[in-house]
């Protein structure tokens, strides 16, 4: 085959990513307008890639303008920061640096879905044939929780784990054993040093090499090169993001040298075994036994605090206050029930259901073998994600092969139908194999009115004013001097993005002592709170009426100074500012060392 025949080839895939890019684009287009990330991780993101860009060392991920002196450092290393970093670099001498920010946060995210995409396309192949795999591709589009992280401005680490998932599954089905396992080695490092999300996954696929290898020893040199990839990988990632070996320093959140000491600690004894394959499987089984046992002795000696989760150093106050409120880090069963059918909705229960029947009728569909590493991944991915609801996205990107399928084969059969009504009518129920949830939702919402509602409530009061907690309001702490605020977690990364304030606090656990001081401030007694805020160097108190967090607060805690001041009971050192063109409630702190106040 010619190059030129190759690039033919991949033109169809590269046209419908370009149509895909060019809707999420348009619909994006509010946000890409307003320069600023999706959400808090994207927009803190945004700040500590600028940080890195004005001079700060690729080593030193301290945000230093949140908890002002005594901030930590964030657990992102800079490696996504990389391509955003090239493209600001590249066109910011073109367009202006402002400019170049926002067409890296439009154009990376992009190029992850266009991979992503590419991969689908490539696994697709695996099991059904081409036509099939550019449906699926095409079919990303519809995936609601892919598409959520990997739309234009959304430069948080969740797209590119979908990109590693999707090769390390992609491995799976590769010929090359030593190729495959280099490969996925190298992916599930990257995943790993990426994010800890990516550990239960990346378990699953190991434990299945090493099921495989101990019943009839057909993958151990995918499991040798796996292993020795994953381990040669994760050393020199983590040297690549610290620098050097910090011992005494350990993080639960993010892999560390007790990590890389567990994981040498089960290699010296795992790779000499698959290296010599003992022909009895239970002397392999032994010799996995004492691998797992001795990682995880090393382990849990070297980091006993990281023994329950990636949070168990977290204040408890944080805990109780913020964390069991956040949406994305909870199982299904604590989700409102309309978020789990957008997220569930979808590929993931067409996919899921497509197993069934594919059990269930047993028709001639794919190769059993490569059916079943589909099978297992998606199933591992669809339990994850009723355990953790921003796990969603994988379990739905693994599931599009078997959706292209689906809706392949239904059109299929819903143009043999004689009678044109029917064929019109089951044409178009196709339509809900691709979107079941969505189109759920929306009839329901039809039929009861609150779509309706909902859009009454988007419309801008008859006064003009942006909303409360909306860009162009926030903007506006601009007019103030240089200050350190404590606003609602959520506030945070935007104040930082749009203005030069530094922040109590953001929704990001690392710096729980300042969430902890935070959260106390605001339920604690005027009298108490006014002690920490004097600790903490407090010039304003920055809130919106009915805040989620808030209300919280001010739920649990009645006569705390959150539920006194949204109540109207503002303490004598609390001063009343008035910022035009805002609905933003600002107070400004009479601090006691500045000899006002009583």
């Amino acid at each position: 085959m010619t190059v030129t025949d190759r690039l033919r080839g991949k033109l169809p895939l590269f046209l419908i990513w370009l149509a895909v890019s060019a809707v999420i684009s348009a619909v994006s287009l509010d946000q890409i307008a307003s320069g600023i990330g999706w959400g808090p991780d994207d927009q803190l993101r945004q700040v500590q890639l600028r940080d890195w860009l004005a001079g700060q060392s690729w080593f030193d991920t301290t945000q230093y303008r949140l908890a002002a002196p005594d901030s930590q450092p964030m657990h992102w290393p800079r490696l996504i920061e990389l391509p955003l970093a090239l493209v600001i670099l590249t066109l910011g001498p073109i367009i202006g640096p402002a400019a170049a920010e926002t067409a890296a946060m439009t154009i990376i995210p992009l190029i992850a879905l266009g991979l992503a995409m590419w991969l689908v396309a490539r696994i697709t192949e695996q099991l059904f044939d081409h036509k099939i795999a550019l449906l699926s591709a095409a079919l990303t589009a519809t995936a609601v929780p892919v598409i959520a992280q990997l739309r234009p401005m959304r430069i948080d680490h969740h797209g590119w784990q979908i990109v590693l998932a999707l090769v390390a599954l992609w491995t799976m089905f590769w010929p090359d054993k030593r190729k495959a396992g280099l490969v996925m080695g190298f992916a599930l490092a990257l995943w790993l040093s990426i994010s800890l999300e990516g550990l239960p996954l990346s378990v699953a696929f190991i434990a299945l090499l090493a099921w495989r290898w101990i019943i009839s020893l057909d993958e151990g040199v995918r499991l040798f090169w796996t292993l020795a990839g994953f381990l040669v990988s994760s050393t020199l990632l983590y040297l690549l993001n610290h620098g050097q070996f910090d011992v005494l320093r350990t993080y639960c959140d993010a892999i560390a040298p007790a990590h890389l000491l567990a994981c040498f600690a089960g290699a010296i004894i795992i790779l000499p075994a698959i290296k010599f394959t003992p022909v009895s499987w239970l002397v392999r089984l032994t010799a996995l036994a004492f691998a797992g046992i001795a990682a995880l002795s090393i382990f849990y000696t070297s980091a006993p605090q990281c023994a329950g989760s990636a949070f168990g150093e977290l204040d408890p106050l944080v805990r109780d206050y913020w964390l069991v409120n956040v949406r994305e880090g909870l199982p299904i069963w604590q989700q409102p029930w309309t978020e789990n059918v957008s997220l569930f909705g979808g590929s993931i229960i067409v996919g899921l259901g497509c197993l069934i029947y594919i059990a269930w009728k047993r028709p001639n569909v794919a190769d059993k073998d490569k059916l079943f590493l589909l099978t297992y991944a998606l199933v591992w991915a669809f339990i994850v994600s009723l355990l953790v609801q921003r796990a969603t996205a994988v379990a739905a990107v693994y599931a599009l092969p078997l959706v292209g399928w689906a809706v392949h084969h239904a059109f299929l059969g819903a143009r043999k139908i004689g009678r044109p009504a029917t064929r019109i009518v089951a044409t178009v129920a196709v339509v809900f194999l691709i979107l079941p949830g969505p189109l759920f939702l929306g009839l329901v919402n039809g039929v009861s009115g609150d779509g309706k509602a909902g859009d009454a409530e988007k419309k801008v009061p008859s006064d003009g004013l942006p909303a409360c907690d909306s860009t162009a309001s926030l903007k506006r702490l601009n007019i103030l001097p240089q200050s350190n605020i404590i606003a609602p977690f959520d506030f945070g990364p935007e104040i930082l993005v749009q203005t030069p304030h530094n922040v109590l606090a953001t929704s990001h656990h690392r710096n729980d002592s300042a969430m902890a001081d935070q959260i106390k401030i605001f339920i604690s007694d005027p009298n108490a709170g006014r002690e920490l805020i004097e600790a903490r160097n407090i010039d304003y108190i920055i809130a919106c009426p009915k805040e989620p967090e808030l209300n919280v607060y001010s739920g649990k805690h009645p006569e705390g100074l959150w539920a006194k001041l949204s109540k109207g009971e503002q303490p004598p050192w609390l001063k009343t500012v008035h910022i035009r063109d805002s609905r933003l409630l600002v107070w400004a702190v009479s601090r006691k060392d500045r000899g006002h106040g009583s």
